[in-house]
């Protein structure tokens, strides 16, 4: 159980000298008599991108009547450090209030923070009233932002609709995520790599479930795989024995100005044209996903919950994959 729920405790200020995008900078003094609804995310994090509908509907709904939402974009990745990365990410997901640039992890720090996505609601006085981590929750904290507003005064809120994600929702065992660098990759037949070096990896075609098998040459970096080596065709390529309805990848070519090409297939065929991502595309008959900037990039949605193997195929000089996560229920 969190602090405050056993007692109201004050936010801690913002520390000076942040960044901030897409607005006006505040202090939390200057926020007192209003409504701050925190909201801690990064760009790449697909918990985070399907919690945007429920920010920006809030937004719309309370801004004018007390409420400020202030999202902290705190990095995963190094390439999420990048300020024009988080600008293009802050216009793709049409995020209309301020977002703190917290790249050196200060705000992230001063509220020791761990998760992704993370919603802390402080009242008019600053005191933290409410703490939510992760999906989910939306109606729950629409209410508690009601509650806030109602403190200082404001009538005539709108109905809170049910959260759709209660009942009926099907849910299965999925692939847990699965990061592609050393700190933190699960790889079946890399052992003994050499961090940052080209290595000749060789899949003998036996998978276990949940791990990562590398074919033919790349490089094992702290956060990321590469691969780096121009080919004639896509024959080197990543293998994942999976379970799930879907499959999003961080990923990015490593030359801004040019897109990687990656070919996918599900259990040696093209990827199916109904389970196609909504980054994929049918080519020539192939699955084809182009990578430019480094975010995620859906590669399967299926209506089915099914397991098999993936295989990302690729003969592309400049492309990189940081990190696999998985849906594992439909009907939510």
């Amino acid at each position: 159980m969190f602090l405050h729920r056993l007692q109201k405790i004050h936010a801690t200020e913002f520390p000076k000298g942040l960044e901030w995008l897409n607005g006006d900078s505040h202090t939390l003094k200057s926020l007192k008599g209003k409504v701050v609804l925190l909201d801690f995310w990064t760009y790449s994090c697909i918990n985070c991108i399907r919690t945007f509908d429920h920010l920006r509907d809030w937004h719309k709904r309370y801004a004018d009547k007390g409420l400020v939402i202030i999202g902290v974009h705190t990095p995963e990745f190094d390439f999420e450090k990048e300020k024009a990365n988080v600008e293009s990410a802050i216009k793709r997901f049409k995020i209309k209030y301020p977002v703190i640039l917290d790249s050196d992890y200060k705000v992230w720090t001063a509220y020791t923070n761990r998760w992704w996505p993370r919603k802390l609601l402080l009242n008019k006085d600053g005191e933290i009233v409410y703490d939510h981590i992760g999906e989910g929750g939306y109606a729950e904290t629409e209410a508690e932002i009601q509650k806030a507003l109602r403190d200082i005064g404001v009538e005539d809120l709108p109905e809170i609709a049910p959260d759709v994600s209660v009942g009926g929702g099907i849910c299965y065992r999925t692939t847990p995520e699965t990061y592609l660098g050393f700190l933190r990759g699960r790889f079946g037949n890399a052992h003994g790599v050499i961090p940052g070096s080209e290595v000749d990896f060789n899949d003998k075609g036996e998978h276990q479930d949940d791990l990562v098998y590398l074919h033919g040459h790349w490089t094992v970096d702290k956060e990321q795989l590469s691969h780096t080596r121009a080919l004639a065709s896509a024959n080197e390529y990543l293998a994942l024995k999976y379970s799930g309805f879907s499959v999003n990848l961080v990923a990015g070519s490593l030359k801004k100005t040019r897109a990687a090409e990656v070919e996918i297939e599900l259990d040696g065929h093209p990827l199916p044209e109904d389970m196609l991502g909504t980054d994929v595309e049918m080519k020539n008959g192939k699955a084809i996903v182009k990578m430019t900037a480094s975010r995620m990039y859906n590669l399967v949605d299926s209506d089915v919950y099914h397991k098999g193997t993936l295989k990302l195929k690729t003969s592309s000089d400049h492309v990189s994959f940081y990190a696999f996560t998985f849906g594992g229920c439909k009907g939510q």
